[in-house]
């Protein structure tokens, strides 16, 4: 197989729509990472009072790492738009990596839901 097997030959149309959904994928994660950490800062301040935050601080903790994906996928597919070598190869990375993103998504829900509900229970005792 030869490189220009993996190449996909995209109409420019097409790269301008790859490339802008990565550069608000990159947004998004980048200020989801910044505003993450400063929360995550906060939260571990604030704990060295309290251990109850412990809950809320993992849960800030996976939302950044989570952001992380994001933005490794956002880069992955930022390749495609401006190479023209391993298009197939960026496009699995960046999907890979936007699957375990929005199962993470969900992960952090259910966590989140579960802390709430948690609170209410130990509330209501």
């Amino acid at each position: 197989m030869t490189s220009d097997a993996k190449r996909i030959p995209f109409t420019e149309e097409d790269e301008r729509k790859i490339g802008s959904a990565a550069i608000w994928g990159m947004i998004v994660s980048i200020t989801s990472l910044i505003t993450g950490t400063l929360t995550l800062l906060a939260e571990l301040a604030i704990a060295r009072a309290s251990l109850s935050l412990l809950l809320p601080i993992l849960a800030t903790a996976f939302g950044v790492l989570i952001n992380v994906w994001l933005l490794q996928a956002s880069l992955a597919l930022r390749k495609v738009a401006t190479s023209d070598v391993a298009d197939q190869a960026h496009l699995l990375s960046g999907f890979r990596r936007l699957r375990t993103y929005f199962m993470g998504q969900v992960m952090l829900v259910f966590l989140t839901f579960g802390m709430a509900l948690l609170g209410g229970v130990l509330n209501a005792l």
